[in-house]
């Protein structure tokens, strides 16, 4: 029934999530990397504030003995030449935050989504500006409700931090009244600073649970319908006659490696045309005789042909071919074969020494 009326029932794919991700459709938390410019701006504030206060008051102090020491016309030229000074003084007593403020933005948005590239996020989409799809958006999906309920959660927690803040400083405040103006604009810039690194700090915690939000969103958003998911199969895997092709190559190579495993064996175990089975015993590089290919049917008709190629001992032997062929390839025998393994490897020397060989094991 959910296939029928279109309905996103199915986790999205991998193919789906990356094809997203090209388009710049991923998860991010705004409020996780607003959350971090605030509490590096604060910080790098507190902590250089005194080179910036510093670079300012200089600033101040040069404009107003240029303004008492002026003597002249006051033309385009000077009014342009204040204004530059001014400017660059400005600049360079911000460009540290400037600075910490491009890194941590970068940063914020590098971590959660890594680097991407993408011009189709960017581009004017003209199916917003159809007025269906616009009331859709705006009333019949959750994110808009989502992100005003953030907004007014963010605006509560602001005023309850600025509030307690406040409180907890009124007697100071009140103290300020008496106070040079010096000093009431120093305790104003450090309150406005904790005021703002507390804030920072409960935004923080806001953005954390947002990426998880954003996650879950994206991936609701993400969902497929069944035809999407038959859809991107037919794509991915290709028609059949690809698909035939890629069996072949597989078939190929696990022959090829097969191939080489059996005529490297001591003996091939058959039961004798249901299943087959390779070993292979090197005294001193392994405890025990090591499975090095097994198969069933005409994967066993295949091995014994190898090894009758390349004069490989083969034995039937119904019930230990079928034990043996229950374990993995390149796994040692259990030691509860290894008698009846030791009597087929002393027929395999006996046929060596028939043969005026010297036995490999």
């Amino acid at each position: 029934m959910s296939s029928s009326t279109g309905e996103k029932t199915e986790q999205p794919t991998d193919k789906r999530l990356q094809d997203a991700r090209k388009k710049g459709q991923v998860a991010k938390s705004q409020d996780l990397t607003s959350a971090a410019l605030l509490i590096s701006t604060v910080a790098v504030v507190w902590l250089i504030g005194g080179y910036i206060g510093g670079t300012l008051q200089g600033m101040v102090r040069d404009q107003i003995e240029f303004a008492a020491t002026f003597k002249g016309p006051f033309t385009g030229e000077t009014a342009y030449l204040v204004i530059w000074r001014g400017l660059t003084a400005m600049v360079w007593a911000l460009v540290p935050v400037f600075a910490v403020v491009v890194v941590f933005a970068f940063l914020g948005n590098y971590l959660q989504i890594g680097t991407i590239f993408s011009f189709e996020s960017i581009a004017p989409k003209f199916d917003k500006l159809n007025p269906v799809e616009g009331f859709r958006n705006k009333f019949l999906k959750s994110r808009p409700y989502i992100e005003l309920g953030k907004t007014l959660l963010k605006m509560a927690i602001t005023a309850a931090v600025a509030g307690y803040v406040l409180w907890a400083a009124r007697e100071d405040v009140i103290r300020l009244i008496s106070k040079p103006p010096g000093i009431v604009a120093a305790y104003t810039f450090g309150l406005v600073l904790e005021i703002g690194l507390k804030i920072g700090l409960a935004f923080l915690i806001l953005g954390g649970a947002d990426f998880f939000l954003q996650r879950f969103l994206h991936r609701q958003e993400m969902k497929m319908t069944k035809h999407e998911v038959k859809e991107e199969y037919k794509e991915t895997e290709g028609n059949p006659l690809i698909k035939a092709q890629r069996r072949a190559l597989h078939r190929e190579i696990l022959s090829q490696s097969m191939a080489a495993a059996v005529r490297d064996a001591d003996v091939v175990l058959a039961n004798p045309t249901h299943v087959a089975v390779a070993l292979k015993y090197e005294r001193g590089k392994s405890e025990a005789p090591v499975i090095t290919a097994k198969g069933a049917d005409l994967m066993a008709a295949q091995i014994r042909r190898i090894a009758g190629d390349a004069g490989i001992p083969i034995r039937h032997d119904v019930p230990l071919a079928r034990a043996l062929y229950e374990f993995e390839v390149d796994q040692e025998i259990p030691e509860e074969l290894y008698e009846a393994v030791a009597v087929v490897l002393q027929w395999v020397y006996a046929l060596a020494e028939e043969r005026g060989e010297v036995a490999a094991v």
